[in-house]
């Protein structure tokens, strides 16, 4: 592979040589056309030749910030329009509406309590006084009744089961599972004793929240005992307990009354702390209320309310669409009535006066624009002798595929100000991207380029045989042209094309 490929480098090589030595030394016969072209003076301008579309510098498309009915329509398309003017707005009735209640309720803030409003303010505190005292006593009363129930379900309900019950060797009478359950619900029922002692002991010096807290919680240990209590009674059986089934009826009668009375006990406390809970929360309102309305015209409430009246303001602001820029009309869309969603662009204005262009360079040429550029513009509806003059103002960094073809963005801007200029024309555009002035140059054609060198044919005074001049170049102009450094002087000859 390695010789092939060496024998195809050493062929290149020779063809090469042969072109060299034709180019250098070659002769022209007598059949040979030549064409050629004098080495001049002037000017190389290279410039990259695009399609555009002119655009208005100040161009807004708008719409409504949120959805609603058209009111008002004030403008038509074409219309002179000034920068803040109100084009269109929805039925804001609701939005001005719901502005002057907050704007009211800002003003009622800032004045003095009147002495009835006062009045009125602190007899509310009072009365909430008053409802959380009764509260408090009902706690007081309703505790006590609850020891009463709970109290009455032991006594006369479940120490039935048992012998001794209020002493410290309670035996509780009936069968249970086991040897160590009967020592175990023995020992509840002290644990009971000593609990009603402890809850007896604070109805008399507890205050009314710490009063149904303590209840709760002594509830809940004589709950323990009580569940363990019906479990047992609820296990006997006729042929395993030696008793009747009638006796065992009544002795699940009894455990039920016991339940059922500190199920009532519970219940009593809980509609207590309910009752307390509200009566303090109410006090807390009314107290916060009268405070807040005697320091309405404090600086943080005034405040407050402030925002409220500008956040009306700014939702009865979005029922309208207000020009940003000086210009004219381009689109007004929907009709009175009409329900228009949020987002959608409804309304247009263009600016008039200042018109750019939005060009699309492909790849091979972008490296050659540079901002500042001049142009040369013509437009379609003018035909191509009337110029327009314009420069370069951005270049977009990011790529555009058109039709599969890498380009980018080029935005000019017209040098003056022009009535003929519309928004939407074609705009045919020749950018000035680099000139050489005053420089020798010959036709691009006239250059053989190859092993690094350029080479230029030169007739010889005969005007039939030439010598192989090696040149240095310059810019190359758009025109054919290309400029020479050095290598030729102005006059000479030079073929462009040799035809056997």
């Amino acid at each position: 592979m390695k010789r092939k490929y060496k024998k195809y480098a050493i062929a290149g090589a020779a063809a090469l040589i042969i072109l060299l030595f034709f180019v250098l030394y070659g002769r022209g016969g007598s059949s040979s056309v030549i064409q050629s072209a004098k080495v001049s003076v002037g000017n190389v301008v290279e410039t990259v030749s695009v399609t555009g579309h002119v655009l208005p510098v100040g161009k807004a498309d708008l719409s409504f910030e949120k959805s609603g009915v058209v009111g008002a329509i004030n403008v038509k398309v074409g219309d002179h329009v000034k920068k803040g003017t109100v084009l269109a707005s929805l039925d804001s009735s609701l939005d001005r509406a719901s502005l002057a209640s907050a704007q009211a309720k800002l003003a009622d803030m800032t004045r003095s309590l009147r002495p009835e409003e006062f009045a009125a303010d602190e007899a509310k505190v009072t009365s909430a006084q008053v409802a959380l005292n009764n509260a408090e006593q009902d706690a007081i009363n309703a505790s006590r009744q609850a020891y009463v129930q709970v109290q009455g379900a032991i006594n006369n309900y479940a120490d039935v089961f048992f012998t001794n019950p209020q002493t410290i060797n309670p035996t509780i009478t009936i069968q249970t599972p086991s040897q160590a359950f009967q020592t175990s619900i023995n020992n509840e029922r002290i644990t009971v004793s000593g609990t009603l002692s402890s809850w007896k002991a604070d109805i008399d010096t507890a205050s009314s929240s710490d009063l149904l807290v303590r209840a709760s919680s002594y509830m809940n240990s004589v709950k323990v005992f009580m569940s363990d209590l019906s479990a047992v009674v609820n296990s006997l059986s006729p042929g395993s307990s030696g008793l009747s089934q009638q006796a065992i009826n009544a002795y699940l009668a009894s455990v039920n009354s016991a339940m059922t009375g500190l199920n009532n006990a519970i219940a009593t406390v809980t509609a207590a702390k309910t009752g307390l809970a509200n009566a303090s929360s109410n006090l807390d309102s009314a107290k916060s209320q009268f405070t807040l309305d005697k320091a309405r015209s404090s600086p943080e409430s005034v405040a407050a309310q402030s925002a409220q009246v500008a956040l009306a303001q700014a939702s009865f602001d979005q029922d309208s669409i207000v020009s940003p820029i000086d210009g004219i009309v381009s689109k007004a869309s929907p009709n009175i009535g009409e329900f228009v969603p949020a987002g959608q662009a409804e309304f247009g204005v263009i600016n008039d006066s200042i018109y750019k262009i939005e060009a699309y360079v492909p790849e091979a040429d972008i490296a050659k624009v540079s901002i500042s550029n001049s142009a040369a513009v013509t437009l379609d509806a003018y035909g191509p002798n009337i110029n327009f003059p314009a420069k370069v103002t951005n270049i977009d960094p990011a790529q555009t595929t058109l039709e599969g073809v890498p380009t980018y963005k080029v935005t000019l801007y017209f040098d003056e100000s022009d009535s003929r200029i519309l928004s939407g024309m074609t705009a045919n555009t020749e950018i000035l991207t680099h000139e050489a002035d005053n420089v020798l140059y010959v036709p691009y054609r006239s250059v053989v380029s190859g092993n690094g060198s350029s080479i230029v044919r030169v007739l010889r005074s005969d005007g039939k045989n030439f010598d192989g001049v090696t040149v240095k170049t310059g810019l190359r102009g758009s025109d054919g042209t290309i400029e020479i450094l050095s290598g030729l002087v102005l006059g000479q000859s030079v073929i462009v094309d040799l035809k056997q």
